[in-house]
């Protein structure tokens, strides 16, 4: 399955890293496969390797940063990049959150190879795709967020509540 020929993996965890990498080589035949588990090294790769066509696999939890923090820089950068997340974040607020900024994917790192499939091909068809393990996390997640108004405070307080 050919996709691109080039991606790039930015994740902290060096095995991790490696792993995918590999698998990227060789079950999608991409070409051309960077990791770093740093974001300023990462970014200086980005910045050399011009507004080429590439995917970025990025974590969320990064050492002194999150991975939404250099979202905007890499669509400053390369804006034909395809960001994929890809995390072991599974709170339902951390995932919303990430979709807020827009990716091309969500991908949990435990998923199956099926779905990193999967997500090439919406990519492709310009689709979202959210891997089925963080879509049953969100569909069993209220988004609604619970808080009392003053008033409900006071009330509240009156019946001995608060």
């Amino acid at each position: 399955m050919k996709t691109t020929s080039h991606a790039v993996i930015l994740d902290d965890q060096k095995i991790v890293a490696f792993s995918f990498a590999l698998l990227l080589k060789r079950e999608c035949g991409i070409e051309l496969v960077q990791s770093f588990s740093q974001g300023s090294e990462f970014l200086q790769f980005l910045r050399a390797f011009g507004k080429q066509e590439l995917f970025i696999f990025l974590d969320y939890y990064l050492p002194n940063e999150n991975g939404l923090s250099l979202l905007t820089e890499i669509r400053r950068i390369n804006g034909d990049a395809k960001v994929i997340f890809l995390t072991g974040a599974t709170a339902p607020a951390v995932i919303s959150s990430i979709l807020q900024y827009r990716p091309e994917a969500v991908l949990c790192k435990s998923c199956e190879l099926s779905e990193v499939f999967a997500c090439f091909e919406a990519i492709k068809k310009k689709e979202l795709y959210i891997c089925s393990e963080f879509e049953r996390i969100l569909s069993t997640y209220d988004k609604k967020i619970k808080t009392f108004t003053p008033r409900d405070r006071s009330i509240t307080i009156l019946f001995g509540g608060l």
